[in-house]
């Protein structure tokens, strides 16, 4: 045992003479695998690390573009709005908003629209005689309906139609009436007696009708009020006209004649 010991203690001697005790190689080796061990797992981390923040580069790069596009987009939109480049004076600014501007100039047209539509005296005038005209020949014409005459008589003399005007157009109606219809005749005969009181010659007409049914009396009576009325050429139609052969010799009417 001492022997034994004795050769322990010279190897160990030895070894601290040599440089000190040799290194274990089983610990060494593990420190080695632990230590390769550690770079992949690094490695690996490092991989990964990269790989996310690259991703995350990749995706904050693809958000960033779409907002850029949105941008454009709606500065796009938005530009049209603006009547007036940037750096540029905007006449708005000087001369009010366009609201203000453009006031005035509806204004302006509707003034000038007036203007323009509004007829002169003379082009009222004459609109207003040429219906006044348009009415009274109805009411000449023959195949108006009585109805419809008296109604465009009416409407004549509300427009202003002269009271000797539309005696005429009466008398004309009787006129053209007395040979088909004598009734109807004597209707518009006897208006224009009553719308025109200085007018004669409905009432020498009415007296021609009532000679005709040999009513002498009432003939001279109508003789007389065309005499007032100023008639002198119609009774010396009395004279002459076989109608009157029978009230000619009157001494009324003969007198009416002078």
């Amino acid at each position: 045992m001492q022997r034994s010991h004795l050769v322990l203690t010279l190897c160990s001697a030895l070894l601290l003479a040599c440089g000190g005790a040799p290194a274990d190689p089983g610990p060494k080796a593990d420190s080695q695998g632990d230590a390769k061990t550690d770079t992949k797992a690094d490695a690996k981390t490092d991989t990964k690390a990269d790989a996310t923040v690259g991703a995350d580069a990749d995706a904050k790069a693809e958000a960033d573009t779409k907002a850029d596009a949105k941008a454009d987009a709606d500065a796009k939109t938005v530009e049209p709005v603006a009547t007036t480049p940037p750096g540029t004076d905007d006449p708005a600014a000087d001369s009010g908003t366009p609201e203000d501007t453009a006031e005035p100039a509806a204004d302006s047209a509707g003034d000038s629209a007036g203007d323009a539509k509004a007829p002169s005296p003379e082009d009222e005038a004459k609109a207003k005689a040429d219906a006044i005209k348009a009415l009274l020949d109805e009411v000449k014409n023959k195949r108006t309906k009585d109805k419809r005459a008296d109604e465009a008589l009416a409407e004549a003399e509300a427009a202003g139609a002269e009271a000797s005007d539309l005696a005429k157009a009466a008398m004309s109606r009787g006129d053209k009436l007395l040979g088909t219809d004598q009734e109807r005749a004597r209707k518009y005969y006897e208006w224009a007696r009553d719308k025109d009181t200085k007018y004669p010659d409905p009432v020498f007409a009415l007296a021609k009708m009532a000679v005709l049914t040999g009513d002498t009396t009432v003939t001279i009576e109508l003789l007389e009020e065309v005499k007032k009325r100023k008639g002198k050429k119609l009774l010396k139609k009395v004279g002459y006209d076989p109608l009157f052969e029978v009230v000619k010799d009157d001494p009324k009417v003969q007198a009416l004649m002078r």
